[in-house]
């Protein structure tokens, strides 16, 4: 999976298209959509007209998580991505959030996504929003690895960052790989929404690393050279270029841990529903 893919949350069919489009035509060859963002059908129609080769990108998409949905439910929620998306295989597909039902159902959707990859429609399954406890349920029952968990993660976390960092840690201890979203903290309310990319500490860390460099450049290689795959968003072609051109530089270890240890902007909309919110935070 290449470590900077295009994020697609809250583009219509057109706009992630046309995102799709340029930012292929930069370089990019990872997209990152969703059942629930209502956009796979324009994602899939610019990556056939990219006119690459399927095996040459990478897409990931999620299913909603088991709040309704039983084994049947899922199977069709996984066959109507790849529809959508006229594909005949996905590359990583991810259960978007825990829901909120017993362990028992979480572990039943588990089970029937593990059933339909085998089928060779997933080269590999993971999960999103998925807290230490929420992962662990599936460790139980697993008998197709857990390839990735994706969650919120950028500068400024504070407390939330080392719990992270903590998350990273064990997850690689059982072969999961952690994947950032919302890495420029979108959307954050103002004024925090600009922090990241213009804010006093990433563009006075951008001016240490060397000419050109912009502070959203410093937010997105801060979790790259940590090894955490980032996902930008952006339909517009020059800040596309600019997310995408993240390892012409490093930043060094001082600067690193001033990231690191910044308590603003704060973490925002975790999960999809409050007891899941709940959950995490007694971890």
């Amino acid at each position: 999976m290449p470590l900077v893919g295009l994020g697609t949350w809250e583009y219509n069919d057109t706009v992630a298209g046309a995102a799709v489009e340029s930012a292929f035509k930069l370089g990019y060859r990872h997209v990152d959509t969703a059942l629930t963002y209502g956009n796979q059908r324009g994602v899939g129609q610019a990556l056939h007209a990219t006119g690459l080769a399927r095996q040459e990108y990478f897409i990931t998409t999620k299913i909603p998580g088991a709040t309704t949905m039983d084994a049947k439910d899922t199977i069709a929620a996984l066959e109507q991505c790849l529809s959508l998306l006229d594909t005949p295989y996905v590359d990583l597909m991810l259960i978007h959030w825990p829901g909120n039902v017993t362990k028992a159902g979480r572990q039943t959707q588990w089970r029937a996504m593990e059933q339909w990859a085998r089928s060779g429609k997933a080269r590999a399954i993971g999960v999103s929003h998925y807290c230490k406890s929420h992962v662990s349920e599936v460790l139980e029952i697993n008998t197709v690895p857990i390839a990735l968990n994706q969650n919120q993660y950028h500068v400024g976390m504070g407390t939330d960052t080392e719990k992270r960092l903590h998350d990273k840690r064990w997850l690689q201890q059982q072969g999961i790989l952690f994947m950032a979203y919302s890495t420029l903290c979108g959307p954050c309310p103002a004024p925090e929404n600009h922090a990241l990319i213009t804010g006093e500490l990433v563009t006075s860390v951008a001016k240490n690393v060397g000419a050109g460099v912009t502070g959203a450049q410093v937010a997105l290689k801060w979790a790259v050279q940590q090894g955490i795959p980032v996902i930008p968003k952006s339909s517009n072609p020059k800040h596309q270029a600019s997310n995408f051109d993240l390892f012409s530089f490093s930043i060094g270890d001082p600067d690193m841990a001033r990231l690191t240890g910044a308590t603003a902007p704060a973490e925002t909309g975790t999960t999809q529903n409050p007891d899941d919110a709940q959950d995490c935070a007694a971890e």
